[in-house]
């Protein structure tokens, strides 16, 4: 399951509740290999996630994400290597270098400078 995939599906319990079966097969559709089982592990473990009688929904906008959360807690001014800045998250954030670059392209407050270090824009 890629970060791609997991956003297309966040993006679809934003929209409106979805199934299991409604999320399995889009992520299905766009090329993920896992099965429905796994794909309802990976929504249990998303703590914007919430399943209501079989239906799940996702919390719109950053404030909800505790990972852009926790991103603008430790970054500062100065530029730093994402896989530094992964390492500074507090306990319990799993997050990769990768999608912490992603965070930082569509954040308002942060930017990319270079390949993959992060910093607040001044």
């Amino acid at each position: 399951m890629t970060p791609e995939i997991i956003s297309q599906l966040r993006t679809r319990m934003q929209s409106q509740p979805r199934t299991l079966t409604e999320l399995y097969r889009a992520a299905v559709a766009v090329g993920s290999p896992w099965s429905e089982d796994q794909v309802a592990l990976l929504l249990a473990c998303l703590p914007d996630v919430e399943e209501s009688d079989g239906a799940y929904v996702a919390a719109t906008g950053e404030e909800d994400d505790p990972v852009t959360k926790a991103l603008l807690q430790i970054v500062g001014g100065t530029p730093v290597p994402a896989a530094a800045l992964v390492r500074r998250m507090p306990r319990g954030v799993v997050v990769t270098p990768a999608a912490l670059c992603q965070i930082a392209r569509n954040h308002q407050d942060l930017e990319l400078v270079g390949p993959n270090r992060i910093r607040r824009k001044t």
